[in-house]
């Protein structure tokens, strides 16, 4: 089984972030990466995140499409909005 790469314990603490630090933050941009193929096959294939609306739009991709890990990390950093 894969570690995770993104632990709970480096999340916790970015409570209450902009968005913009959420969209340069390398977590968010490693889990689109990370997930690409599943749960961001339909968006374009240089798809970030750059604004609140897109953030949530890739959050939600990740726990609709995501496996469990994928659902757990797009929950932790909704707690940073």
């Amino acid at each position: 089984m894969r570690t995770s790469l993104y632990p709970s314990c480096v999340l916790w603490y970015n409570i209450g972030m902009t968005i913009q630090e959420i969209v340069d933050s390398e977590v968010l941009k490693g889990a689109v990466s990370d997930y690409r193929s599943m749960c961001f096959w339909n968006m374009d294939e240089d798809f970030f995140p750059g604004n609140r609306r897109e953030v949530l739009l890739a959050l939600d991709c990740l726990e609709k499409y995501g496996d469990m890990r994928a659902y757990r990390l797009a929950g932790e950093m909704r707690q940073w909005l």
